[in-house]
């Protein structure tokens, strides 16, 4: 009975928006299942535009972490859809995604101590 009412308050607070998002670090090999689980996904990569012009992921957005319009770039992201967020070694992902938890997107999954390269190399397109 304790854990029915926990959990419907729990409930209450996540669909009033209360309950704040927090960013689910994950390595290589579990980013990219989640990822293939989740079909309606944004794939953010938050390298610069030389970066990603020299090699991207095709379903990817590039949105640059160090662009000072960083925050306004990133309303164009559809806050309610689950965003998948890499960089070259996983720096600026992590704190791109502090960022977007910050502006309210739900459900955030950061690429932690790997990048661009080594999900190309496992052929995520």
């Amino acid at each position: 009975m304790k854990k029915t009412l926990l959990y419907a308050i729990l409930l209450i607070f996540v669909n009033l928006g209360i309950a704040k998002a927090q960013t689910s670090n994950l390595n290589l090999e579990k980013f990219i299942e989640k990822l293939k689980a989740t079909p309606k996904h944004q794939l953010l990569d938050v390298r610069t535009p030389d970066e990603w012009t020299q090699g991207k992921i095709a379903s990817s957005n590039c949105i640059n972490y160090q662009d000072v319009a960083f925050k306004v770039q990133i309303k164009k992201l559809d806050k309610t859809k689950p965003v998948f967020v890499y960089c070259a070694a996983g720096g600026r992902s992590l704190n791109a995604s502090k960022i977007l938890e910050k502006e309210g997107f739900k459900e955030i999954y950061n690429l932690s101590g790997a990048g661009y390269s080594q999900l190309a190399a496992k052929g995520v397109k």
